[in-house]
């Protein structure tokens, strides 16, 4: 597993969906080694021979000496938090989207709970920006979001017509990262030149007003996440689009929330809406290698597909 640091230097997302760096490395591989070498790269991935596969970008807190991962919290099966008695906290803890990764391992060994996590709100953990933590657990970092207003000039009569907000985040000792698992290993040089690329191109639609701006950073074999050996389920740090494997899923094991993800081509034609399930949902383990693939958007002849295969955790029950 290798570790991607992408370190904002301007406005940027607070969050990058597996999908949008898909679509940004298949950008940059197009414009360093040329359309057929892209050609060849989806080929591989429509036919099931996948060279990587990549996570969603989620927040880190620190700088290159001690830095603190946060994950996506685990779909589970729900609960009534009335009757339980805990529904103060347990509205804290929904504000939360992120989990510390020290709570994300326990989680997925099966050492913790939701409810564990939602009856300790108050005395053991909190939730800061978004982000669940232990309580003792002090970080100097800021995440806030900004709208920068903006207006567009008629380029005929030089007039202002239109005004609108760009919107995104500010990271102080903070920011992003996600997860690769090399299949081929010919293709890490090949993505890391791409991830230069977006590094000097910027990420994003508003990197003309200096939006997007970001550096660059790996690290390879740092255990993060402390998966256990057995589990009968497994999370998804990337969004996912199930294929055949779907059918063979025991449905009382199924636990998920559902996004739409719709978006223009660079000719500025739109894709085909695709429904798709967000990180942190949960299925069973299965006897494979991958689960989900590709999907087309776009019919040749420019053909365009959305990348839609999960990034499995194992979990235990």
């Amino acid at each position: 597993m290798e570790i991607v640091y992408i370190n904002p230097r301007s406005l940027f997302p607070a969050h990058l969906s597996s999908n949008r760096i898909f679509g940004a490395l298949c950008l940059g591989i197009r414009e360093i080694y040329g359309e057929k070498e892209l050609d060849e790269m989806l080929e591989l991935f429509r036919d099931g021979r996948i060279p990587f596969i990549l996570s969603s970008a989620f927040p880190y807190v620190g700088d290159s000496r001690d830095k603190h991962h946060f994950f996506p919290k685990p779909i589970i099966e729900p609960f009534d938090e009335t009757a339980a008695g805990y529904l103060d906290q347990a509205k804290k803890f929904k504000k939360a989207k992120y989990v510390h990764q020290s709570i994300f391992n326990a989680w997925i060994n099966g050492d913790t709970t939701e409810l564990d996590l939602i009856k300790g709100f108050d005395d053991d953990y909190k939730n800061d920006s978004g982000l669940l933590l232990p309580k003792g657990l002090n970080l100097d970092f800021k995440l806030s979001g900004a709208d920068v207003p903006r207006n567009v000039l008629n380029r005929l009569s030089n007039k202002s017509e239109n005004f609108y907000y760009s919107t995104g985040t500010y990271f102080r000792n903070a920011g992003l990262f996600c997860l690769f698992r090399f299949l081929d290993a010919s293709y890490r040089q090949k993505i890391h030149a791409a991830l230069r690329f977006i590094e000097d191109r910027g990420f994003g639609g508003d990197i003309s007003s200096g939006h997007g701006q970001f550096e660059v950073n790996s690290a390879r074999s740092r255990d993060i996440i402390e998966e256990p050996e057995e589990g009968g389920l497994f999370t998804t740090l990337s969004l996912y689009s199930p294929k055949e494997e779907f059918e063979r899923f025991d449905k009382s094991q199924v636990w998920y929330e559902l996004k739409k993800i719709q978006g223009k081509c660079s000719d500025g034609l739109m894709k085909r809406a695709l429904m798709i399930f967000s990180e942190g949902s949960t299925f069973p383990l299965l006897d494979q290698e991958f689960y989900g693939g590709v999907k087309e958007v776009r019919p040749a002849p420019k053909r365009v597909v959305e990348y839609g295969i999960a990034f499995p955790i194992k979990m235990r029950r």
